[in-house]
């Protein structure tokens, strides 16, 4: 009896440390992050009851938003782990923090990583997001430092990587069966959509105005072409609204994703969601 007694205690003592030594280090630590398909990977990796917030607000055009001195102040004495696209101009927003809090951890995503066309390309192309999700898993593992929330990441991300590879399949399959038909010329006018000349698309890019050809107008006109696809059907050039509204384009508008609006955050949309959106569009504009 008192051999089994002594089994147990010396069990639950072992329990006990194994879980001290398992902390993790991110356990009630105030996580930021910068674009929303950032946040969207963050969240879905480490699920956590961990505030993970973005430094964009929703809706924000990050082109024209800047952080005041008094915000980097403030997120340098909250934030615990700061995660951005250090191929961007956040990079410089990470050295800021980190310059104020020296034990400020920092993760960037794109460590390793370019892009062609477009940043925007990292996640709207599923195989360059993936690889972006690799990272950070590995990233918050490290400095997690905890065996448990480690096989949570991993759990996660398994799931993860099947979405993003399912997706990446139905891109390539709308691609072949786009060529196949002959329906596989696109038209652009946001750079970053460039990336879709990796999954079988003919793409024409009219961003720049100097590429719009009369050959490409007269297109417009027989109906040869239809559509343009666009990041923003409210901020378009002069001369693609000509096309417009003189050769009878249609503009389909792609959701980039940077931030979320708040009504798309209230109808629960995510990644996931915006993605399949983008990928009936691309089969509907395909269709003979």
């Amino acid at each position: 009896m008192k051999k089994k007694i002594l089994f147990i205690l010396i069990t639950l003592l072992c329990i006990t440390l194994t879980g001290c030594f398992d902390r993790d280090n991110l356990e009630d630590s105030k996580i930021t992050t910068t674009v929303y398909p950032i946040e969207y990977l963050v969240t879905e990796l480490y699920d956590t009851d961990n505030e993970i917030t973005s430094i964009y607000p929703n809706g924000t055009d990050i082109e024209d938003f800047s952080l005041t001195d008094k915000q980097i102040t403030d997120y340098s004495k909250t934030t615990n782990l700061f995660v951005y696209n250090g191929l961007t101009d956040e990079k410089d927003i990470a050295k800021q923090l980190v310059n104020l809090n020296k034990n400020m951890q920092i993760i960037d995503v794109s460590y390793g990583l370019n892009y062609t066309y477009g940043v925007e390309e990292l996640w709207l192309n599923p195989n360059n997001y993936l690889m972006l999700a690799n990272t950070i898993k590995d990233d918050l593992e490290e400095i997690s430092a905890s065996k448990y929330v480690s096989e949570k990441i991993e759990a996660n991300y398994s799931e993860l990587e099947e979405n993003l590879t399912s997706l990446d399949a139905d891109l390539r399959t709308i691609g072949k069966n786009a060529k196949e038909k002959g329906t596989n010329t696109i038209i652009i006018a946001y750079d970053s959509l460039g990336f879709l000349e990796k999954y079988n698309f003919n793409v024409i890019n009219i961003t720049n105005e100097n590429n719009i050809t009369t050959a490409i107008k007269n297109k417009f006109k027989d109906k040869t072409y239809k559509y343009i696809l666009v990041d923003n059907k409210d901020n378009i050039s002069d001369s693609v609204k000509d096309i417009v509204d003189n050769y009878g384009a249609e503009l389909i508008e792609v959701d980039v994703m940077n931030t979320l609006t708040d009504k798309q955050r209230e109808n629960k949309e995510n990644y996931l969601t915006i993605m399949n959106e983008f990928l009936i569009s691309l089969s509907n504009i395909t269709l003979k």
